[in-house]
């Protein structure tokens, strides 16, 4: 049985402010940066994905391969670029500009996937789950681990500006929340994706909907609410 934990989803550069006219290069992208996490606490940690055979997606490749992440299931695209995104932090508070859509992680195709074993986890954004063929090709990815005795672990980390329609990405990661093991919600995403307008409704209903899950939902320095197997904190 293997431990592995595979990511998949977008590699993003950031380009964070650094005075006037100025930007920091910095290796991001919430999957990556999970996959890099898993590397650090001494797990073992793969990457699936694409990235643009560009400077950045170089950059990126070299940055997570120097994180001791798995990079053999990261494939430079020669047609597509890195996605790129300029953070900004009016306010204290961030805000997120995509250069690049769509960029080369949207293309991901089945033929990427890595073969799966029992007991490995696999674990993906919404932000892979927004076009064709990167949507088949990881709803494809979910399907298989399960079927090898794995696991899925998802965080919607939403992004609706990239999205056609609201109401498509809530179907859509609505799909996505109902195969996985593991839930991670913001307080927001969590209200808006159970049509509440509360936080005690919306884990009320979807704890009631998959009592049998581990859900968790951040509310920033308050700490966290979570629920496993009829348990609530």
């Amino acid at each position: 049985m293997s431990h592995k934990i595979w990511v998949t989803g977008d590699a993003v550069v950031d380009l964070i402010p650094d005075g006037e006219n100025h930007y920091l290069r910095c290796a991001g992208g919430a999957p990556a940066n999970v996959a890099v996490g898993v590397a650090r606490l001494e797990s073992e940690s793969a990457f699936i994905g694409r990235v643009g055979k560009d400077p950045l997606g170089l950059f990126m490749q070299e940055t997570l391969n120097a994180e001791n992440v798995d990079i053999s299931h990261m494939i430079l695209d020669p047609q597509h670029r890195t996605s790129t995104v300029v953070v900004g932090l009016d306010n204290g508070e961030r805000s997120f500009t995509f250069m690049v859509n769509p960029s080369a992680d949207q293309f991901l195709q089945t033929s990427d996937l890595p073969p799966f074993q029992s007991g490995e986890w696999l674990h993906c954004c919404s932000i892979a789950l927004i076009n064709n063929p990167s949507r088949e090709a990881t709803f494809e990815a979910i399907r298989r681990i399960k079927v090898a005795g794995g696991f899925f672990s998802f965080d919607p980390n939403l992004r609706e500006s990239l999205w056609s329609s609201l109401e498509e990405m809530k179907t859509v990661v609505m799909e996505a929340v109902a195969l996985a093991d593991v839930l991670k919600f913001s307080e927001e995403e969590l209200t808006l994706l159970t049509n509440t307008n509360s936080l005690e409704k919306a884990f009320e209903k979807i704890t009631a909907v998959y009592p049998e899950k581990l859900i968790i939902v951040t509310l920033g320095k308050e700490g966290a609410l979570y629920h496993l197997a009829g348990k609530k904190m």
